[in-house]
């Protein structure tokens, strides 16, 4: 019988766990949101890309309380963010008609980034089977930025006075790409010359 409790520092060997099933609803958000967002219902949309942000951090809150870090939550939990923010910003550029919209360079930006990323990662695992990226200070911070970017243009409709600081932010978020995806180049490089 599998358990769903461990001690600290090991991982569960079952999905059932409530960090995992947080994550799923994660996953079941991004409807509300796509809608909300597609719609023009910003503060809507706005408080759901909260929730999810807020589930985030309480799965691995509860993961490191409760005992119950697994392999699935490490590979998926990162997976749930990075899909949430890559439609966010699909949807905010390309499908919002009249509303303030984030650039189409922006999003691509974004998404190369990601892209870029995970074709690393899969050389990586290719040529070194090796699963061990790091999150960087600076690739956090990137994914903060981008977050800030989506909740500071949502924010816009009703406070229009927030819109003058987004081309600013669009030119730190897009610094902060550079700058974590040479950081993350960097490491995927070193693990290729240790194999």
């Amino acid at each position: 019988m599998k358990t769903t409790n461990a001690s600290p520092g090991r991982e569960v060997d079952t999905w059932r766990t409530i960090p995992n099933l947080i994550t799923a609803l994660r996953f079941l958000l991004i409807f509300p949101f796509g809608y909300y967002a597609v719609h023009g219902q910003d503060m809507r949309a706005l408080a759901i890309f909260f929730i999810a942000g807020v589930s985030d951090t309480l799965d691995g809150t509860l993961a490191r309380w409760l005992h119950q870090t697994s392999k699935l939550g490490r590979l998926v939990d990162p997976v749930a963010d990075k899909i949430l923010t890559g439609i966010a910003y699909v949807l905010l550029s390309v499908f919002r008609e009249d509303k303030q919209a984030i650039p189409v360079w922006v999003m691509g930006a974004v998404l190369s980034r990601d892209v870029l990323i995970l074709l690393g990662c899969w050389i990586i695992y290719r040529v070194a089977h090796d699963t061990g990226f790091k999150p960087s200070v600076f690739g956090k911070l990137n994914t903060l930025i981008e977050l800030a970017v989506i909740g500071w243009l949502l924010s816009a409709t009703r406070f229009p006075a927030l819109a003058s600081a987004l081309p600013a932010l669009y030119v730190l978020m897009t610094l902060s790409i550079v700058v974590s995806f040479v950081d993350y180049a960097r490491q995927g490089i070193r693990m290729l010359r240790g194999f």
